[in-house]
């Protein structure tokens, strides 16, 4: 195993985590490490490889963090960024592991600033550990690159010119003992993803109305969708939180064995106006407990 360092103090490590990716080889033979020392980073982080994992010394001092949102204009002028341009970390490729990390979207609630991710997460075996991804709406997009229109992204040409394939059969993420927090929609896309063990909280919604944890948009045929297993569902204000809804019609979303807070609504699910989802969307509840899952 090769070991790479990062830090903001250290002249003779990268001082960027960018900048330690680039210089591994896209066909590199061995697992590459990266240790990052604690710190602040104010990076865009746009990842395009295999076998690689990325290590901070604790999720509360070793912190990545940008703020593009939505709505902010495109640099030549020619619309917004969209939802799908507003990631601190675009992860692709396969085998990539994240520890003791804080990935961190500043952008602001939704309503100010539209969608912003933290993570848009297009990779195959991605595995996070003891991390806190942070925002407002849309903080963890589980998405391969097809999902949205690959013109429209605004990718770096070092990551366009990689050779690292980002097209697999499948797309798998698994978070062990991770806090994931926002408002609307925050954890979605059509990937499957196993939550383990993480604290999902529900932040205070500042524009009116209910707010939603997931928004699942899993491909007709495919077996699993979002899976959160033996996890903390946390909130701060009482029945304003619906666990799901279907942003395509055959999601597939399931609480088992979870801490349900008083936060979450009592009817647990809302079909986002579509009759025909109720009957082509799985929403499952198993074993649940708390003053939610009544």
């Amino acid at each position: 195993m090769t070991t790479i360092h990062v830090s903001k103090n250290d002249p003779s490590a990268f001082s960027t985590l960018q900048e330690a990716i680039l210089s591994i080889d896209d066909r590199h033979d061995e697992a590459i490490r990266i240790e990052v020392a604690p710190g602040i980073y104010e990076e865009k982080l746009f990842i395009r490889k295999e076998n690689i994992e990325i290590v901070g010394d604790d999720p509360l001092t070793t912190v990545f963090r940008y703020g593009d949102g939505a709505k902010k204009p495109r640099p030549d002028a020619s619309g917004e960024y969209g939802t799908f341009n507003t990631a601190v970390i675009f992860i692709a490729g396969k085998d990539i592991t994240l520890r003791n990390l804080t990935i961190e979207s500043t952008a602001g609630p939704g309503y100010l600033a539209g969608q912003a991710l933290a993570v848009y997460a297009a990779a195959d075996r991605l595995s996070c550990y003891n991390c806190r991804f942070t925002g407002w709406q849309d903080t963890i997009f589980n998405g391969d690159p097809m999902t949205c229109n690959m013109k429209k992204l605004m990718l770096p040409d070092f990551f366009q010119a990689s050779e690292v394939p980002i097209v697999h059969k499948f797309y798998r993420n698994y978070f062990k003992d991770c806090y994931v927090c926002g408002d609307v929609d925050y954890i979605f896309g059509p990937n499957t993803a196993f939550f383990d063990h993480c604290e999902i909280h529900s932040i205070a919604r500042v524009s009116e109305g209910k707010a939603y944890i997931t928004a699942a948009s899993t491909p007709a045929g495919q077996e699993f969708g979002l899976v959160f297993s033996h996890c903390r569902i946390t909130g701060e204000e009482p029945d304003s939180v619906y666990l799901g809804r279907p942003w395509r019609d055959c999601a597939k979303t399931a609480f088992i064995c979870c801490e349900l807070g008083d936060h979450i609504c009592p009817e647990g699910w809302q079909n986002w106006g579509k009759v025909r989802a109720e009957v082509l969307s799985d929403y499952i509840e198993y074993g649940n407990f708390g003053p939610g899952a009544d």
